[in-house]
């Protein structure tokens, strides 16, 4: 008799609970949906909240965006329109690909792609602005945030505004890259 008071005892709350679960049913799903709601929020506030990090590390005196930036951003709103996430790693690409460039002028080559890697390759390059490389880190954990973090949904304004940012990051280092080139010139003629 005392191993059935014992087993009884060791089953009753599973018992309850689930007897619970089964009644309120629909009420721990409403639960269940505001939870993940508010998880959503605070990844996007989160994510709002380094974005004017790294707008207000921006200088005021900033190359503005070239002309033919206009195109590339119009483009990229277009995209974000339909996924906000695509954007932002179509942005980010571009700021990769201004990133090499400027290596590749100045004689730095980069034998392997990975956030590490383009965080020691920037460091190697003569003369490239630590703000700068600050601002295209924080970008890339921006941009992470965005890929791998499934649970946030990032709408069209979280993607034009990191659009923005990267035009104008991209639009710094390609001026960057042109003030250096003639400096890589004249290093190849000696």
């Amino acid at each position: 008799m005392e191993h059935f008071i014992k087993i009884l005892e060791i089953l009753a709350w599973p018992v309850v609970v689930s007897i619970g679960m089964f009644l309120f049913q629909k009420d721990l799903g409403s639960v269940l949906r505001r939870l993940t709601k508010l998880e959503t929020s605070a990844a996007k506030m989160m994510f709002n909240e380094e974005i004017k990090e790294v707008e207000s590390s921006i200088p005021e005196n900033q190359t503005p965006s070239s002309e033919e930036s206009g195109g590339w951003l119009s483009e990229m709103r277009t995209i974000a329109k339909l996924n906000p996430r695509a954007a932002i790693i179509e942005a980010w690409t571009a700021i990769e690909i201004a990133c090499v460039e400027i290596g590749m002028v100045q004689g730095t080559t980069m034998k392997r792609f990975s956030p590490k890697a383009l965080e020691e390759f920037l460091y190697e390059i003569p003369d490239f602005d630590n703000d700068m490389i600050k601002r295209v880190m924080d970008l890339r954990r921006l941009r992470n945030r965005v890929t791998h973090g499934m649970d946030a949904d990032f709408d069209f304004i979280d993607a034009e505004k990191y659009i923005e940012l990267a035009d104008k990051t991209v639009s710094a280092i390609n001026a960057a890259n042109k003030s250096k080139q003639p400096d890589a010139l004249s290093r190849a003629a000696v």
